[in-house]
């Protein structure tokens, strides 16, 4: 019985540590968009392009398609793959937050 209360117990831990890890990668990965992208997702150049504002599937599947290099890119290529699906979903999420 000790057993599986310390199992459940150990399990709601990770549950409660792994979603806000994931969060903070998403931000640090979020924080190599801003580069080009401008503070906060918002670009402040005419020739770049704000991510702000747009939806998480949207932006999900764009990384996804870069990825996969159905979408050609200068850098996008080669930035999209050095992320798993999963953390493309994470940052794709967190971006979508922003305002």
């Amino acid at each position: 019985m000790k057993r599986f209360i310390l199992a459940g117990l150990t399990a709601g831990i990770l549950g409660m540590w792994i979603p806000s890890h994931a969060v903070e990668s998403a931000k640090v990965i979020a924080a190599t968009c801003f580069g080009c992208h401008g503070p906060n997702g918002k670009t402040v150049n005419k020739n770049g392009y704000s991510i702000v504002g747009k939806p998480a599937a949207v932006i999900e599947k764009t990384l996804l398609q870069y990825k996969e290099d159905k979408l050609k890119g200068t850098i996008m290529n080669r930035l999209a793959k050095g992320y798993t699906d999963e953390e493309i979903k994470k940052v794709a999420e967190y971006l979508a937050t922003l305002k």
